[in-house]
């Protein structure tokens, strides 16, 4: 803005005369645009809310894991840490929170703590992690005779060993086990004739399977034998006998003494025919009987010949 200012006056030319000069008034102070609604309250404001979508979370070792990416509210967070350090082969990146990557080593189950902040300050989560074995995928064989004697103890059941980390569960249906349970092989005692089953589950921290074979409980051999003390000689009329089981073998010698004797039938069979000597003396007839699971018993009686 311009001002005019008179500075001289002459009478004598009768003239009034004004010199004009130029006067700069100060100029005013800049002012400045107010600031965006919030724009510094966001950076100033600390975390209010973080967590993770997959807590608790179950990982198995060698499977590269889904990233785990933390949700939060408040103000924005700028740095991630974790205590303790997560199980082998996990990470925590510590400008986004995610954690991903493929655990390489099995971890129980336990709860780490996550720390959120920026300048402001910070919030806390705890997050619980398990890394489990990979769960058995081979079904485990059972390893048995397909038919075992009644009441016999002793018999074994074996399955391959799967190494270490894996519980071994044993039942036995048909029978009763005596040593071995948690173990790869068993040893047990049939129960009654009749049909036997005997399972294993497989378990490890990832989960289990299972496996059964089945088997036949046969009756034990009886060679309790029956026969004539004495004979006469060249008497062809007489017998020996066991009793008669099904599935059994029957194996019948004539041990010669001072006399002897001919089988003549029954032999394979509980029951035989035989001839005395002509000789007065003895002899001994033996029996072997077999049941199928390959148990056998003998018996020998002695016959004297009149």
């Amino acid at each position: 803005m311009r001002l005019l200012g008179c500075i001289s006056l002459s009478l004598a030319a009768g003239l009034i005369g004004c010199d004009q000069r130029d006067s700069q008034a100060p100029a005013p102070a800049p002012v400045q645009a107010p600031a965006e609604p919030g724009a510094a309250a966001s950076a100033a404001q600390a975390p209010s809310l973080m967590d993770y979508p997959n807590s608790p979370a179950v990982y198995t070792k060698g499977v590269a894991i889904q990233p785990n990416i933390p949700y939060n509210s408040g103000g924005v967070i700028t740095a991630y840490r974790v205590s303790p350090p997560l199980p082998p082969g996990l990470n925590l990146d510590p400008g986004s929170g995610t954690i991903s990557g493929t655990p390489t080593a099995v971890a129980p189950a336990a709860a780490y703590t996550v720390t959120a902040s920026n300048s402001a300050g910070s919030i806390t989560v705890a997050l619980n992690l398990t890394v489990n074995e990979p769960a058995p995928t081979t079904r485990p064989v059972v390893t048995l005779d397909p038919m075992v004697t009644a009441t016999m103890t002793g018999l074994a059941a074996s399955t391959q060993n799967q190494g270490p980390g894996v519980t071994y569960v044993w039942s036995v249906a048909g029978g009763s086990i005596t040593s071995g349970q948690g173990t790869p092989a068993i040893t047990f005692t049939a129960g009654e004739p009749g049909p036997l089953s005997v399972s294993v589950t497989l378990s490890n921290s990832g989960g289990s399977i299972s496996g059964t074979t089945d088997a036949t409980v046969v009756p034990a051999p009886d060679s309790t034998l029956s026969l004539p003390d004495a004979v006469a000689a060249q008497d062809g009329t007489k017998w020996a006998s066991v009793p008669e089981q099904p599935g059994m073998t029957y194996q019948w010698t004539i041990i010669p003494g001072t006399s002897s004797a001919t089988i003549t039938s029954g032999q394979g069979t509980s029951r035989i025919v035989f001839l005395a000597g002509s000789n007065p003396g003895n002899f001994q007839i033996q029996v072997k009987v077999q049941n199928q699971a390959g148990v056998h018993l003998s018996n020998s009686g002695t016959v004297e010949v009149k």
